[in-house]
């Protein structure tokens, strides 16, 4: 699957108005085209998922979130970078409101959002802007998304958009840094190391887990208040924005997402490695 090639500049802060500027998060940065025919951009980085800073005015475990958001901006060259008091993910100084880069994407999501490998500056430059290309594991080593799977930064999350090939190679890349106890694995729960106890949304704010999971449990709450007695039920109700379409690569079958979620109680984890799951047609969150 070929990929089209955007070069433009990774922007973290809008200098005439900062209130009113981006809020990067672990896998998620304003992009501006160079381009004039293109528009300022937000780019969803293909194949991870970070622990949520903010998400329904709630989050999941700040250190490590956090983390994950600033090993992002570093990568792309951001220093310095120093956040507002009063809104805590806006930036109130960094040593650059912006800087080159790139972006390799094949899809854009149901939230207007580009899907994509992210890449620092431009001098290393693997084609014409807008031309399409074929990702070949060199060049997907060169990317951000794959250096926050290597440090354990974040979680893989792998769609049907991402090619088998590349899947497979993430894949590695984050089994090895699970076995290897980087970034937030050593806390990680809710998965086959380790069920999660959840009676609330306030009960998720200190952990880690899968960030499909945490959004789909932080919405259940909302209007829930019971525990997890009602979860499975509630996800089958809507099949589009809650039971998720996925693809299981040790058995080869199609099933949805509350399948893949074992309850008991108070106690919730996935039944599958994360590596071992494809997300499909579609990534919306």
């Amino acid at each position: 699957m070929v990929y089209t090639l955007l070069y433009g500049q990774f922007v973290i802060r809008y200098p005439d108005i900062p209130n009113q500027g981006p809020e990067p998060d672990g896998d998620t940065i304003k992009f501006l085209p160079d381009d004039p025919q293109l528009r300022g951009i937000s780019v969803r980085l293909e194949a991870i998922d970070a622990l949520e800073t903010h998400f329904n005015n709630t989050h999941q475990w700040l250190d490590g979130a956090n983390m994950a958001r600033n090993k992002l901006l570093a990568y792309l060259g951001f220093k310095n970078v120093v956040f507002m008091e009063d809104h805590p993910n806006k930036i109130e100084s960094a040593s650059h409101d912006s800087l080159p880069g790139y972006v390799l994407s094949n899809s854009i999501d149901a939230n207007g959002r580009v899907i994509g490998f992210v890449f620092k500056g431009s001098d290393d430059r693997p084609g014409e802007d807008g031309s399409t290309i074929t990702v070949d594991t060199t060049l997907l080593d060169k990317s951000i998304n794959t250096k926050l799977l290597a440090d354990g930064r974040v979680y893989p999350a792998f769609y049907g958009t991402l090619p088998a090939r590349l899947r497979e190679h993430l894949a590695s890349k984050s089994q090895a840094a699970r076995a290897a106890k980087k970034g937030i694995w050593p806390r990680s729960t809710a998965d086959l190391r380790g069920a999660a106890t959840v009676f609330s949304s306030e009960s998720l704010k200190e952990l880690v887990m899968w960030p499909k999971l945490f959004r789909r449990l932080v919405v259940f709450f909302s209007t829930h208040n019971n525990g997890l007695k009602d979860f499975d039920a509630w996800l089958r109700m809507d099949p589009v924005n809650r039971d998720d379409r996925v693809f299981l690569l040790d058995t080869n079958t199609h099933a949805n997402f509350h399948n893949i979620v074992t309850i008991d109680g108070d106690t919730i984890k996935l039944n599958v490695e994360f590596e071992k799951v494809v997300i499909e047609p579609d990534p919306v969150n």
